[in-house]
């Protein structure tokens, strides 16, 4: 047994495997949109070389244009307002002596149920007619104030970001709770001690001790709302008016409604590479470090 841990081919046996999976899931689709952009193609006739020409289009594209928008709103509205909300949830929660466990598993429920499912869920709340919010502001205001939520082109944004908000924000609290109550007890009493107490502690000791964790944070919550789609398909479509669309659903529908092949994948790879930029721009802004204790 010892020998073949010893042996560096049995590392690479184990390896091989996710490699290959990792090659033909990811690396193989990235290079063959990349390719396809610089095409002409409906999926069925031959295609056509047209150069740079999909992606010199995409900035001239209104729909396209706004659907960016649209991708930067989503993250604009979890940096600023998920991410401090989680902060603050996470610290209210450890500061709970009784039915902590309770209160983690409570916020972590909403990330297990899938997408699909939240997404209708909030469907018929916003239901204009038989609506649980509907028929809370009609119990409470006059009849006009009721909203067609996801009708509304100033309103589907934000109802679809509170929905998301709701499924998603429970991952983040766990993992930045998890970060909280790993700090030792040490520096807490030292701080006290210190006369460091309340929100000051919060500010002064918590926060810079979980920054490697927050930084994740942001990574993640950047990569995940320039790619956004699912939730956003199944309540609105990108509509009304592509008020909600955003490049995933601007992306399919071009790519298999519209049966231009060539200009879809040039839209994944515009993705792809924004991506690639936002995430390296925030690493070298946020210059991380690991914490010593």
């Amino acid at each position: 047994m010892n020998k073949a841990l010893r042996n560096p081919f049995t590392y690479i046996a184990f390896i091989i495997p996710t490699l290959v999976l990792y090659a033909l899931f990811f690396v193989y689709p990235v290079i063959v949109s990349f390719v396809y952009g610089f095409y002409q193609w409906d999926g069925i006739t031959e295609k056509v070389f047209i150069g740079i020409d999909n992606f010199t289009r995409l900035w001239k594209d209104e729909v396209f244009l706004k659907s960016l928008a649209n991708n930067f709103y989503f993250m604009a509205f979890s940096l600023v307002v998920n991410i401090p909300l989680v902060f603050l949830i996470s610290i209210l929660i450890s500061k709970v002596g009784r039915m902590r466990d309770f209160y983690k598993s409570a916020v972590f429920v909403p990330v297990v149920i899938s997408t699909a499912t939240v997404a209708i869920l909030f469907g018929v709340l916003y239901n204009y007619d038989s609506g649980l919010i509907n028929q809370f502001i009609r119990l409470v205001a006059p009849d006009s104030w009721a909203r067609e939520w996801l009708s509304d082109p100033k309103l589907a944004m934000l109802s679809i970001l509170i929905a998301n908000a709701w499924q998603n924000i429970g991952f983040f609290i766990v993992l930045c709770l998890a970060a909280i109550l790993n700090i030792p007890k040490e520096i807490v009493e030292a701080s006290k001690i210190d006369g460091i107490n309340g929100w000051s502690e919060t500010w002064l000791i918590t926060l810079p001790l979980i920054r490697p964790v927050l930084f994740v944070m942001l990574l993640l919550t950047v990569s995940g709302t320039m790619k956004v789609l699912d939730i956003v398909q199944i309540m609105t479509n990108g509509g009304p008016f592509q008020s909600t669309e955003v490049m995933s659903t601007y992306m399919l529908k071009v790519g298999f409604r519209s049966m231009e092949l060539g200009y879809g994948s040039a839209i994944g790879v515009t993705m792809f590479i924004l991506i690639l930029v936002l995430t390296g721009i925030l690493q070298k802004l946020t210059k991380h470090e690991e914490v010593q204790y």
